[in-house]
């Protein structure tokens, strides 16, 4: 799939985002199957450093000040837990500071494009935020880890790490990573469980409060929007700091990456992306990726693109994805896709994945075929119930 980042086409009614925090544009990155390019450049150093400024440094009390930024913006995890990243800095001081900060950017989610893009538009405002977090914690090594065949992503971060290093700019010594291309590698355990050395598999299940280590050390991994906010948040301070939501649309064979205003119904995004020739609405979204949820196009399309007005409804916008089904087209098909997908990308470590989610992806396979029973729908419906919640890593949890 090529990539092809673009100018916005369309506006979006909602709080003025011209000078938006992230990429000051609506539409951010548009991936097409088609091969055209009509591109917005990267930004090199000299010209991140006239938008945003310089970075300052947060050794000492500056640290301090830092973390209680990032409690008051309420910034939590951009990789989907939503987990509140203040706590996970104080677990990681508690635990000894030092250690190692690792930027997620691998993206293994196959509906995601924001970090991508990211990582190719702003490259330097990840690289800032994952040198605020290691000074904050005292860690002594910075990793950004990515995934095989990310190839412009590869060659976007390299360029702008030899920038930095020509150019003397202060900070932590930063290196990549290379991890597999696959469906959990770019799980938070299964990095830590590589950098030390192991498989790119899972850890058991862990809270997210309680660091991980590797070799001893505590290690603190963010998902790559999370460090480009806290890049943000350590030139504006709380009180400047403007709030936005990056969404990935995935449909008719493009992903385009948005960022909005928290405040921006779902459907002036949406509709100018699904509805371009005036055709029939969406029947639903898959909201939240692969392990995400269905919900109907009428229950969705009013709610604001914010995480806590999503959570009032037992929903979550996870890392930013949405799907939208076809009206024409069968959901139940689009599920058993998914379901087959996560049983092939299986840790393979205990029974609920090994043989729990492939028998839950060949019963949807019946049912799509015409070939299942009345009785099979009752099988899935046990096999579901048994698995949740009985997975080594929360790879089976997600599947149902």
């Amino acid at each position: 799939m090529s990539v092809a980042l673009c100018l916005p086409s369309h506006s979006v009614p909602g709080e003025d985002l011209s000078s938006a925090p992230l990429f000051g544009a609506q539409v951010a990155s548009r991936e097409d199957l088609d091969g055209s390019v009509e591109s917005v450049a990267a930004e090199d150093l000299l010209a991140h450093q006239a938008r945003y400024g310089p970075r300052p440094r947060l050794t000492g009390a500056g640290g301090a000040a830092m973390i209680e930024t990032i409690a008051e913006i309420a910034l939590t995890g951009r990789g989907g837990g939503h987990f509140p990243a203040a706590i996970k800095w104080r677990a990681h001081l508690a635990a000894g500071g030092g250690g190692l900060v690792v930027a997620n950017g691998s993206e293994s989610e196959p509906a995601s494009g924001k970090d991508g893009a990211l990582l190719r538009l702003r490259p330097h405002l990840v690289l800032d935020g994952l040198a605020c977090a290691a000074e904050t914690v005292g860690a002594d090594e910075a990793v950004v880890w990515l995934h095989e065949g990310a190839n412009a992503v590869h060659a976007s971060v390299n360029r702008a790490l030899l920038e930095r290093r020509e150019q003397a700019a202060h900070g932590p010594a930063i290196r990549v990573v290379v991890g597999p291309d696959r469906y959990l590698s770019g799980e938070g355990t299964a990095i830590i469980r590589s950098l030390s050395g192991g498989p790119t598999l899972p850890e058991f299940r862990r809270s997210p409060a309680v660091p991980p280590t590797v070799g001893g050390r505590p290690a603190l991994v963010h998902n790559v929007e999370t460090l480009a906010r806290v890049g943000l948040a350590a030139r504006t301070g709380a009180a400047g700091y403007q709030t936005s939501t990056l969404l990935t649309v995935a449909w008719g064979g493009t992903k385009t990456v948005l960022e909005v205003a928290p405040s921006t119904r779902l459907e002036d995004v949406l509709v100018p992306i699904v509805a371009v020739d005036g055709g029939p609405l969406p029947q639903a979204l898959l909201v939240g990726g692969y392990g995400g949820t269905w919900v109907r196009w009428a229950d969705l399309v009013d709610l604001p693109a914010d995480q806590h007005a999503f959570r009032q409804h037992g929903l979550s916008l996870g890392a930013g994805i949405l799907l939208p089904q076809p009206a024409d087209s069968c959901g139940l098909l689009q599920t058993a896709r998914v379901a087959a997908y996560l049983a092939a990308g299986s840790a393979r470590q205990c029974g609920a994945c090994v043989f729990g989610l492939r028998s839950v992806a060949d019963l949807l396979a019946d049912l799509v075929r015409g070939g299942a029973r009345r009785r099979d729908t009752v099988r899935l419906e046990r096999f579901l119930s048994e698995i949740r919640g009985r997975g080594g890593c929360s790879h089976p949890d997600g599947a149902v």
